[in-house]
């Protein structure tokens, strides 16, 4: 490198002196040139900039190509469009966010004149689906939180769906936690593609020297003897209904310890289990079906079959024990005043004649806490990590000099909790704010993006000095470096670990202080996530462990077939017969997929298994002829739906919406209800919106909703 670019990258599609250099960020941007690459880095190194660095040799390789970045919040959208525009020396108005708030007209048009285009990937997902535009002139995509790449993540659609269309493709994964073990790290390789990994520690020597040291403090304390006797009578109404599932044979007796999971495991292996046998899961395998039971052997639907047990009553019981556990949590390592909370929420469920709860609120355990409860000062019930968090605060602003803590806590009513008490206690002299997240739960008004930015922009500008943030302030938003973060509670994931802690030590030293309360769940769940990270660290510092992809076929991206720009009026003009055309393009991706499970299936081991026993497929029978299927699966579809009788109703466009939703991704109408929510939120309808909606749809009978399915009655066309 010349001398003149010792201080900063000067390179073409870059501003002048706007990126600082840093030697191991063009090590990493050089290896990841010509592979598809995951890069792991401690929050605060920089992924960001790597990024930038590797669209500028993307767009140096192919001018005339697009680029786009992938993120999994609209917030975390808006700061990548905020660096792009920034560093990146292109044309201000062909850097684009899209969100789902953008008509898909409008976006069509943004995707054809833009050069880089920043969204979430749900949005990227549906218009690709529907045809709106292809992968076929993008040099590079990039995965921004790449260890979101799992499940049905639309990141693994986006990128499978990459892959086949590019030429050349070019994949960038950025995370600084990829997950807990082998198989979770596997998996996000798998899935994007990964040719290569690079991973750096705060150890690695070409890094030391942009980094500070970050100190942890584990500060323990103790649970009060008031709570303690509270905390034992609670725990011994769980273990006589822990009994019953020693006696079921749910559970296996003598363990030291009982957590919310096992319950939790009980419950999601009954739903599966029925959802499956009921032929509402068609596409899971035998094999598929067992990976995913918490209990596989034996299974807890043998079990009860055997037993002749109610599953209503399991379920009714297990619902007690996880409120009993929860409940036990919060008392023993939050405080006393959300344990309350909690228990006149379970009191409101009981008066709605919920079993679950009514059994724990008529039971003798609960009316001695409840007298107890009255009886007893707030000092005496008064969680010693309260007083913690405080000592903390004034050693910080005494030794340290101070004026900028980062607190986080696992609950919104403890972090109104903490500002209601660090504002009595500091009065004046220190401002004080919580940082929550969108949504809107029972009784708590979530915080609007606009607020969650007016809010960051305070405390990076000293107006706030304490910030006291649930999950939302984890991961990618912009939080200003401070030079002490407290854990309220410890977190039993190595990812939010690092991303929590990441956010101290970037311009100077930091120290991070982590609350655990002895003999609770806090202790386990610090060590669980050390190990974890630990765990992770060791994977990928031997990156030859893993399998990654190899002898991908590249070849030149070819431009010579332009993009053909659609002005505004076509859209206008051809939106009935735009829609009608997505309509087909996404039923023919369905049946595509159909027939390439039918050929694997015939190709199989478990397929040449069964024609050993005499059975037949299909594919012995007759050649199937693609065209064919897809206009008789199609005619049939079609009949299906315009069977409805229309409605009269005028509705608004969030019904129509969400009754769309059903007739486009339903297999005949009917949908899985958890997939239909997943769908409408990429619409941008969720929480009360959604059930708002949701509810209006079904009274005037469009849609029905049955347990864990809900189905298509009428169109509203």
């Amino acid at each position: 490198m010349q001398s003149q670019k010792l201080e900063y990258f000067n390179e073409s599609f870059l501003k002048e002196n706007k990126v600082i250099y840093r030697h191991y960020q063009e090590n990493i941007v050089k290896r990841c040139t010509n592979k598809n690459t995951l890069v792991v880095l401690p929050t605060g190194l920089g992924k960001t900039i790597i990024g930038i660095l590797l669209i500028a040799k993307s767009l140096e390789k192919y001018p005339k190509s697009k680029i786009i970045i992938l993120a999994p919040t609209r917030p975390l959208v808006s700061q990548h469009k905020s660096s792009c525009q920034k560093f990146l020396d292109i044309e201000i108005e062909k850097i684009t966010a899209f969100t789902g708030k953008i008509q898909p007209e409008k976006r069509i048009t943004l995707f054809n004149n833009s050069k880089v285009i920043i969204s979430t990937p749900q949005v990227i997902k549906n218009d690709i689906e529907r045809g709106r535009y292809n992968l076929k002139h993008i040099s590079l995509l990039i995965f921004d939180e790449g260890h979101r790449t799992k499940g049905n993540y639309a990141y693994n659609f986006i990128s499978n769906e990459y892959i086949n269309t590019c030429s050349d493709p070019l994949i960038l994964a950025l995370t600084a936690s990829p997950g807990k073990d082998y198989s979770c790290i596997q998996q996000l390789c798998d899935n994007l593609f990964i040719e290569n990994v690079i991973f750096k520690s705060y150890d690695d020597g070409d890094v030391k020297k942009y980094i500070y040291n970050i100190n942890t403090f584990l500060e323990f304390v103790n649970v009060p003897i008031k709570v303690l006797e509270i905390s034992a009578i609670w725990y011994n109404l769980f273990e006589r209904y822990l009994r019953l599932f020693f006696d079921w044979k749910l559970i296996v007796p003598n363990k030291k310890y009982y957590s919310k999971v096992e319950f939790l495991g009980i419950a999601r292996d009954l739903t599966l289990s029925l959802r499956y046998e009921n032929g509402y899961e068609p596409d899971l395998s035998e094999e598929d079906y067992i990976s995913l039971l918490y209990y596989q052997v034996p299974k807890v639907i043998d079990i009860i079959r055997e037993e002749a047990l109610n599953i209503q009553t399991v379920y009714s019981y297990c619902s007690s024990c996880i409120s009993l556990l929860h409940g036990k949590d919060l008392l023993e390592t939050q405080n006393y005043s959300l344990f309350k909370s909690f228990l006149e929420r379970i009191k409101s469920k009981s008066d709605k004649d919920i079993l679950s709860a009514k059994r724990i609120i008529n039971s003798e355990h609960y009316k001695f806490i409840e007298n107890l409860l009255g009886n007893t000062s707030d000092e005496q019930l008064s969680h010693p990590k309260i007083e913690k968090v405080i000592s903390i605060i004034q050693e910080e602003f005494q030794e340290y000099n101070n004026h900028k803590i980062l607190i986080f806590t696992q609950f919104r009513e403890m972090a109104e909790y903490l500002k209601n008490k660090i504002t009595n206690q500091f009065k004046t002299k220190l401002k004080v704010e919580k940082f929550i997240g969108q949504a809107s739960k029972f009784n708590d008004f979530g915080f609007s993006q606009y607020k969650q930015l007016d809010i960051l922009d305070k405390f990076r500008s000293g107006e706030i000095n304490i910030l006291i943030a649930t999950s939302v302030a984890e991961e990618g938003l912009d939080i200003p470096n401070v030079d002490a973060i407290i854990f309220y509670e410890p977190v039993p994931s190595e990812i939010r670990l690092i991303q929590r802690r990441g956010r101290t030590g970037r311009k100077s030293s930091g120290r991070c202080y982590i609350l655990i309360t002895e003999g609770t769940v806090d202790v386990p769940f610090h060590k669980v996530a050390t190990r974890k990270e630990k765990t992770m660290n060791y994977i990928l510092s031997k990156p030859t462990t893993l399998e990654l992809s190899k002898n991908l076929e590249r070849h030149e991206i070819d431009f010579q077939k332009r993009i053909i720009y659609v002005d505004n009026l076509d859209f206008i003009k051809n939106f009935k017969e735009r829609r009608e055309r997505e309509k087909l393009i996404l039923a023919n991706r369905s049946l595509e997929d159909i027939i390439t499970e039918i050929d694997n299936f015939a190709k199989s081991n478990e397929c040449q298994e069964f024609k050993e026993y005499g059975i037949i497929h299909i594919n012995d029978l007759i050649k199937l002829d693609k065209g064919k299927l897809k206009k008789s699966l199609l005619k049939i579809k079609g009949s299906k739906i315009n069977q409805f009788k229309k409605k009269n109703h005028s509705i608004n466009k969030n019904i129509r919406t969400l009754i769309n939703i059903i007739k486009i991704y339903g297999q005949n109408g009917i949908l899985n209800f958890s997939a239909f929510q997943d769908l409408a939120r990429a619409e941008e309808i969720y929480d009360d919106k959604f059930y708002i909606h949701f509810n209006q749809a079904c009274y005037l009978g469009y849609i029905n909703k049955q347990a864990e399915m809900v189905q298509l009655i009428s169109d509203c066309e």
